[in-house]
């Protein structure tokens, strides 16, 4: 039963309210609103006034200021969703975050280690045998040590935020919201997988999979280890290993276009990711006090 889930027990009879829902509907884009005029104030003032400075060269400097203003747009986002959802239904944002006492960050940087690990078997497996071409930017000798330095921190800080707002955004509030209305498991994790899938705008087959399998997957893991730590952690990895290895991240990036073999990998990854949080649940030392349903 889905209320057995500890990331759930914080869920209450005014999550269930249709007036609280709509008001819901209704606040979150207005707090987004007025956050995002003092995000672009901001990011004006520090770019002199050209919020969408992505056509500077070289190529890593275009990515790293892209992959910033990114992480500043979905922060925003996911800040306005959260301070509405914490006024409305009168609960602490930290309930949908995590249902164990403190944020365990040991918890992130584990999912973070064992999506490293998968993620980069598959991407070994695309280049080895599937004839996969990657850029290696970090590797690339034409660019700087300087600018590789600061790719780096940018791509980390900036994927970090935007991983986190969108795991907030999606596993945190929609995964609990749906949760309020339906005892399914199942349906919560499809709605979940569904609306992530389209919230991107790429609407190739293998990318809405990919992104499909990868939602359901974050569901999962925040249902069964009680938080959105571990989704927090394989998000970021997932992404990185992308700007880090595959290429820079760009707003021009071209939609995947895959195959077969394109949707497998991303349906191994997802087993593995099942496999990884079934593991996770059974360390005690990561696991702290929560526990969820056998």
């Amino acid at each position: 039963m889905i209320a057995q889930f500890p990331f759930l027990q914080a869920i209450t009879e005014r999550d269930r309210r249709w007036s609280r829902i709509a008001a819901m509907a209704l606040a979150a884009p207005i707090v987004f609103f007025m956050l995002s005029i003092v995000i672009a104030l901001t990011m004006a003032l520090s770019a002199d006034g050209d919020i969408f400075a992505v056509t500077a060269d070289p190529k890593l400097q275009r990515s790293a200021i892209y992959v910033l203003q990114l992480g500043a747009g979905l922060g925003g986002l996911a800040f306005g969703i959260m301070l509405a959802a914490h006024y409305v239904f009168a609960r602490p944002l930290k309930s949908w975050l995590t249902a164990a006492p403190q944020f365990r960050w040991n918890l992130v940087l584990w999912g973070a280690a064992l999506t490293v690990i998968g993620v980069g078997v598959v991407m070994t497996v695309d280049v080895v045998i599937l004839d996969g071409q990657f850029e290696y930017p970090i590797f690339d000798p034409t660019y700087a040590m300087s600018l590789k330095l600061a790719y780096v921190a940018a791509v980390v800080v900036g994927l970090f935020v935007a991983a986190t707002a969108e795991e907030v955004v999606f596993r945190g509030y929609l995964l609990q919201q749906t949760a309020a209305l339906t005892k399914r498991t199942w349906l919560v994790i499809a709605i979940n997988a569904a609306v992530f899938a389209l919230f991107h705008l790429e609407f190739d087959p293998v990318a809405l999979a990919a992104r499909a399998l990868a939602g359901a997957a974050f569901a999962w893991a925040a249902l069964r280890l009680g938080g959105l730590e571990f989704a927090i952690g394989a998000h970021v990895a997932t992404n990185l290993m992308l700007a880090l290895v595959q290429g820079p991240l760009l707003p021009e990036d071209p939609g995947v276009a895959g195959d077969v073999d394109d949707v497998l990998g991303e349906v191994g990854l997802a087993l593995y990711m099942i496999w990884a949080v079934e593991i996770t649940r059974r360390m005690p030392r990561l696991m702290g006090s929560i526990s969820s349903p056998a």
